[in-house]
């Protein structure tokens, strides 16, 4: 029998209930979450400069730079500082790769499911989501 499947499932749902908490209750103190995750999927939302330096994949750190955290069921939303610049990212759970608490020596190795094909409902779920400085430049006008 090959248990992969439910020590996935399991993994993701230890992921989920970790940031849920986050999201509800702010981060611990001593905590910095390492999410390195698959970037070349239409499912994940990032800014395309980010996209461009990390096509394959990238990790972030939840630490101090992040806001607006939310968590669905399917994917991971937060706002991300870039280089100073702050931008909307939307991670489904089914692109990560790991996920880590260096600090409190945990981690979790997790296998990517299959990148869905492409199509207008592919990141559904997050195209609404639009950067902090696309709205500040919305305001402006």
């Amino acid at each position: 029998m090959d248990y992969t499947p439910y020590l996935q499932k399991a993994f993701r749902t230890t992921v989920h209930d970790i940031l849920t908490d986050v999201a509800q209750n702010g981060l611990q103190q001593n905590c910095a979450y390492y999410l390195t995750f698959e970037t070349n999927r239409p499912d994940v939302v990032l800014p395309e400069f980010v996209r461009v330096k990390y096509p394959e994949e990238i990790t972030l750190v939840f630490e101090n730079q992040f806001e607006n955290l939310i968590v669905t069921d399917t994917d991971i939303q937060a706002d991300v500082s870039f280089g100073g610049v702050l931008s909307t990212v939307c991670i489904p759970f089914i692109a990560l790769k790991a996920f880590a608490d260096p600090n409190h020596q945990f981690g979790l190795t997790l296998i990517p499911e299959k990148k869905p094909e492409v199509s207008e409902s592919s990141s559904a779920h997050c195209a609404k989501i639009i950067s902090i400085d696309e709205i500040r430049k919305l305001r402006k006008k």
